[in-house]
């Protein structure tokens, strides 16, 4: 090998160490794992549902400030909230499969369902 040969393992390994996926036991830490579609929650819902959020004022005056963070005291069922993302509702403005698809709407219903349930549980 010359001097200046392309070492194709060192690459693979610091590309692997880069991306979080080092060996196991070997010092390096992992990320735990997000919850199923809690990434498209953040992307999709939180900017405006999250504490701060526009519709977090909104959903205080009409539901109440425990379910105005809807990751954390949502009282609405599936149908409803799929509803207002597809259809919009008051301030929400509609959103298209393009913007989220079924399988994550799903998946946000679902998360918001356990955060729900977690946040009620004592």
């Amino acid at each position: 090998m010359t001097r200046h040969a392309f070492r194709f393992d060192i690459a693979v390994a610091l590309l692997a160490l880069a991306a979080g996926c080092g060996a196991a036991g070997d010092g390096v830490a992992a990320r735990p794992a997000a919850p199923p579609f809690a990434r498209a929650y953040a992307n999709a819902c939180a900017p405006c549902h999250d504490n701060g959020g526009f519709a977090v004022g909104v959903l205080t005056d009409r539901l109440g400030k425990k379910a105005a963070l809807i990751d954390r005291g949502n009282t609405l069922d599936a149908a409803t909230i799929r509803f207002a993302v597809r259809h919009g509702i008051g301030a929400m403005p509609a959103m298209s499969k393009l913007e989220v698809t079924d399988a994550e709407l799903d998946g946000i219903i679902a998360y918001l369902a356990k955060a729900r349930t977690s946040a009620i549980a004592p």
